[in-house]
């Protein structure tokens, strides 16, 4: 007995819906989680140095004499470093997955269906605890910890 394309498709349908909820309640509060993380260390790097440090609302100015810096995020959730007005740093936050979710073409054959259907429920897996990760640009490595990538910018 074959499988039916229309059985298909309303499982994939349904797959998405839930990785888009996995998404929403697992890996948005991971991603926030990460880029406080590396707030934090931003102004603690600083501050150990004696810099001034200000923290307002998602960003951190610091400043020494004529010295000032910036971290804050954007809504594609990439940390960004300036330095007065010119950008020093760039450091995506991504998780395990992160080209999974995104809306595909029409599937024409069955084969194709269950191929989506394999790796929707892959990435329902990666969804469910998800591994959040600082990088050094879209192919740099990964980290775990800003402290690394601080002392690199910083030259430290």
């Amino acid at each position: 007995m074959s499988t039916n394309s229309e059985e298909l498709k309303v499982e994939l349908a349904y797959l998405k819906g839930l990785n888009q909820e996995l998404f929403e309640k697992n890996v948005l509060p991971a991603i926030h989680a990460k880029i406080e993380e590396f707030m934090d260390a931003f102004e603690d790097f600083f501050r150990e140095r004696g810099f001034v440090v200000r923290r307002k609302n998602d960003s951190v100015r610091v400043s020494f004499d004529i010295l000032h810096f910036k971290a804050f995020s954007n809504e594609n959730q990439t940390i960004l470093i300036t330095k007065g007005k010119e950008q020093i740093a760039l450091i995506p936050v991504k998780y395990k997955g992160n080209d999974g979710i995104k809306n595909s073409r029409e599937a024409a054959s069955i084969s194709q269906l269950e191929k989506e259907i394999e790796r929707e429920k892959q990435l329902s897996l990666e969804l469910k605890e998800p591994e959040v990760y600082y990088t050094g640009g879209e192919l740099g490595p990964r980290f775990d910890d800003p402290f690394p990538i601080l002392n690199s910018i910083f030259n430290v």
